[in-house]
């Protein structure tokens, strides 16, 4: 290969990465009026108990981690333009589907943070995805995003069922993987 193919294939690689690394954000509003969503600030730190969280879904049901005590956890935070994420939702969906009593999945998306539209934006778009077993809970605040030190998209978190963090996962995790992983937690 040639020095400048190389050059133009590396230059093209980086940018398709860069693609889904967090993006400058403008700074929304995170007062979010009646909107319900509580989240701790603390950096969740492996081994450690993370802070419980309470975040609505799109499907206007209101969701908090401490509802899932007793369950693995596989919390995914992805971005509608991040490609590598729209790509895995197929799999995060059956996953979600085969979830019974050993764990859950559930998906976090900010809304007007790190690139993300606005939150109105985003649930028009989700509905003409038609997931039917996809938890998409909305961290308007970006809270949830700073506690778990979520820095690209996909991000992958693993709780086990006291409740403490066993792994944080940047980048894509085929659906394998994730259950190797999620069996891999006592």
């Amino acid at each position: 290969m040639k020095k400048w193919q190389a050059s133009v294939f590396v230059c093209a690689s980086l940018v398709c990465l860069s693609a889904c690394k967090n993006q400058t954000t403008n700074e929304a509003d995170s007062h979010n009026g009646d909107k319900q969503e509580q989240v701790s600030s603390q950096v969740a730190r492996k081994g450690e108990a993370v802070a419980d969280f309470e975040l609505r879904g799109v499907d206007g049901k209101t969701y908090r981690l401490s509802d899932y005590k007793g369950k693995k956890v596989y919390l995914k935070f992805w971005a509608s333009w991040c490609s590598i994420c729209l790509a895995s939702l197929p799999d995060t969906d059956e996953l979600a589907k085969e979830a019974g009593d050993d764990y859950v999945v559930l998906t976090v998306v900010s809304p007007g943070q790190k690139g993300e539209q606005a939150e109105e934006a985003f649930k028009k778009w989700y509905q003409g995805l038609d997931y039917k077993n996809l938890p998409v809970l909305l961290d308007s605040s970006g809270k949830l995003l700073e506690s778990y030190g979520v820095r690209s998209y996909p991000t992958q978190a693993f709780i086990d069922k006291e409740g403490k963090l066993v792994k944080t996962q940047p980048g894509f995790m085929d659906r394998e993987t994730i259950l190797q992983t999620l069996k891999s937690i006592d």
